[in-house]
């Protein structure tokens, strides 16, 4: 969770503070978009449109290098 809140900080992306196995950030802009192209690069995550959050994603926490992984493809998507 660390890694994960360290990492959105640094790519200057919003969040829901968590102390759970997963993590919602802030796209501001269409969620589906941006998981749409994390989908084309292999990363699975939840868009939340259907609990009226269209601008936000859902991401479960992994081990250091699936959250890096993750942090990496955000980073190409939202650059």
């Amino acid at each position: 969770l660390k890694q994960m809140q360290a990492g959105l900080v640094a790519l200057e992306v919003s969040y829901i503070p968590s102390v759970a196995n997963f993590i919602t950030i802030d796209c501001e802009q269409d969620a589906l978009l941006v998981y749409q192209a994390l989908l084309e690069q292999g990363v699975i995550v939840r868009p939340l449109g259907v609990y009226a959050m269209p601008q936000h994603l859902r991401v479960t926490l992994g081990t250091e290098t699936e959250n890096q992984r993750f942090l990496d493809a955000l980073k190409k998507v939202i650059a």
